[in-house]
């Protein structure tokens, strides 16, 4: 069983958060070392009794913790068909590393499901939900390891799911800022401007609100400026305003395109 976060905050299953939060304050003066004479187990107790609060107070981590200590508890996944077959058994497994913190060797298992199943779908071995928290974690855990391009598949494959089933489900906003950072944030950085401005359309596509927009708009336009292309620039900076007219960082950008008087000596942005 994995360590159980509501008796090490001495609360209930079902406890709200004002609760958990009074009995957090209570056990960390209770615990500090300051009191207890600087003793090495009252330094631990103080760890874990934050790391408990950590995960119990944040909605999305207290939901697959309860996820796990449902599946440690039943002493299996819940599949559609409840098969016993190796597979079956491999990726219930890879559900229990990954809600456990144990990434590598979750991540080791699902390689193992690709080599041996053509066209791997995780869903034909859990349940919808299952399945969310599985994709979701195995993607959050390539992400960890820096392999974004294996991080992004998992993501959208996340994403289009929970979008055609009821797209405000717990996980759907918080998949969806992934994507986007992946996409604006780590490739495109490294990109060509021309490969750039393929990212940002990639998330363009996303179910984004006004100022995200706006965002990817304007980089897009800097993108365009690189490329030598002032006059596909001057259109996505002028979608950008229209979504958000006071957005930061495009003075600079006004100037080079000639729509306001040169701010002093301007430079392209990096």
């Amino acid at each position: 069983m994995p360590i159980n976060y509501y008796a090490i905050l001495q609360v209930q299953e079902g406890a709200g958060q004002e609760e958990i939060k009074r009995s957090f304050r209570r056990l960390v003066k209770e615990y500090h070392p300051d009191r207890n004479g600087n003793e090495p187990w009252a330094a631990d107790k103080v760890k874990l009794v934050i790391q408990a609060y950590k995960t119990l107070s944040d909605d999305s981590h207290r939901k697959l913790y309860d996820r796990l200590l449902k599946l440690r508890k039943n002493g299996a996944c819940e599949t559609p068909e409840r098969h016993q077959n190796s597979l079956h058994t491999l990726a219930r497994n890879m559900l229990l590393d990954l809600l456990d913190g144990k990434g590598t060797p979750a991540l080791e298992s699902y390689e193992r499901l690709r080599k041996t199943v053509s066209g791997l779908h995780l869903l034909n071995y859990f349940t919808f939900k299952d399945y969310i928290d599985c994709t979701f974690l195995l993607a959050e855990e390539y992400e960890r390891q820096k392999k974004h391009m294996l991080a992004l598949e998992l993501y959208e494959e996340t994403y289009y799911q929970l979008q055609q089933k009821a797209k405000r489900q717990y996980l759907f906003d918080e998949i969806k800022d992934r994507i986007q950072r992946i996409y604006c944030r780590v490739l495109a950085r490294r990109a060509s401007p021309k490969e750039a401005i393929f990212y940002y359309e990639k998330a363009l596509e996303l179910d984004l609100g006004r100022a995200e927009r706006a965002f990817v708009h304007k980089k897009i336009a800097e993108s365009h400026f690189k490329q030598g292309d002032p006059f596909a620039a001057s259109g996505h900076l002028k979608l950008a305003l229209s979504l958000k007219p006071n957005l930061r960082g495009v003075h600079r950008l006004l100037a080079w395109l000639n729509q306001t008087p040169p701010l002093g000596n301007c430079r392209a942005p990096q």
